[in-house]
């Protein structure tokens, strides 16, 4: 279950972005998942997943381009992904969603 709190053109990307990425990560089908708008200037930092009992929430920046917010959303699905796997290692979670983010939103940007 895909919830968020953003303007209806962010929640329609965001929700496109979703979908896709539940086509090539089905475990992101089987958690709930909240993305949540914030001002994260403070953090230098344009996302990032917590786990809140049993929910995933995806803090992200509230003023970022289109592309950098799917680059960013797709970076965070990745995560929720290695939690439902329970991958725990920094550095591999990290080296993981790297590589993937720029090829998958590359793959977003032409199909979608």
């Amino acid at each position: 279950m895909f919830y968020t709190s953003m303007y209806d053109s962010e929640f329609d990307v965001g929700y496109m972005v979703y979908t896709f990425m539940c086509g090539l990560y089905p475990n992101l089908k089987t958690v709930e998942i909240e993305v949540i708008p914030t001002d994260l200037t403070e953090d230098n930092v344009f996302g990032w997943t917590t786990i809140n009992n049993d929910q995933n929430e995806i803090e992200i920046h509230n003023n970022l381009s289109e592309k950098d917010f799917i680059t960013t959303l797709i970076h965070e699905l990745i995560h929720v992904d290695q939690n439902v796997r329970g991958l725990e290692d920094d550095a591999e979670r990290e080296a993981e969603a790297y590589k993937l983010e720029g090829i998958l939103t590359e793959k977003f940007m032409t199909e979608c």
